[in-house]
C-alpha cells in the first residue's frame, strides 16, 4: 500500500500546489507562521531533509523537459515519515488547510524507489483520483 498527502491548496497565482510540502512552504513565505509553528516547521523540514531522499528521478523521459510528471508516495512501511507528515498535516490544518490522505496498491510506472517512497507517473485513468 502507498499513501500520498494532498492538499486543496491553490496559491495566489492560481497554481495548484497538491503536494503538503509546497503548501506549507507557501504558508511559511506568503502567510507568515506563529513563532511556535515556525520552530516545528523546521524542525520537522531538517528532519525530513536528513531522512527522506530527494528523487533522482521524476520522469520516465530522458529529455531535459518530460511531459508526464511523477507524484510522491510513502511505503506503508515508513512509520516514521507517515507520524511527520501527520505533524505537517495538524500544523496545515490550523492555517485552514485541508490534507486529504490518499491510498493505492498500485499508483502507477515507478520511475524512482527507496526505502522509504516511490515517485510514480499515475496511469492514465488514475491521474485525476491522486493529484
Amino acid at each position: 500500500m502507498f499513501i500520498r498527502f494532498i492538499t486543496e491548496f491553490v496559491n495566489e497565482s492560481g497554481d495548484t500546489q497538491t503536494g503538503i510540502f509546497n503548501a506549507l512552504a507557501f504558508i511559511r513565505d506568503h502567510h507568515g507562521t506563529q513563532d511556535d509553528d515556525c520552530y516545528k516547521l523546521k524542525l520537522l523540514t531538517g528532519w525530513f531533509n536528513t531522512y527522506l531522499e530527494k528523487p533522482d528521478r521524476l520522469s520516465k523521459a530522458k529529455s531535459k523537459n518530460p511531459a508526464a510528471i511523477s507524484l510522491s508516495w510513502f511505503k506503508d512501511s515508513a512509520k516514521s515519515h507517515i507520524d511527520k507528515m501527520r505533524e505537517l498535516e495538524k500544523i496545515l490544518s490550523s492555517y485552514g488547510l485541508i490534507v486529504d490522505t490518499v491510498t493505492t496498491k498500485n499508483p502507477g510506472y515507478i520511475v524512482y524507489e527507496d526505502d522509504y517512497q516511490i515517485s510514480a507517473i499515475p496511469f492514465k485513468g488514475d491521474a485525476k483520483k491522486v493529484l
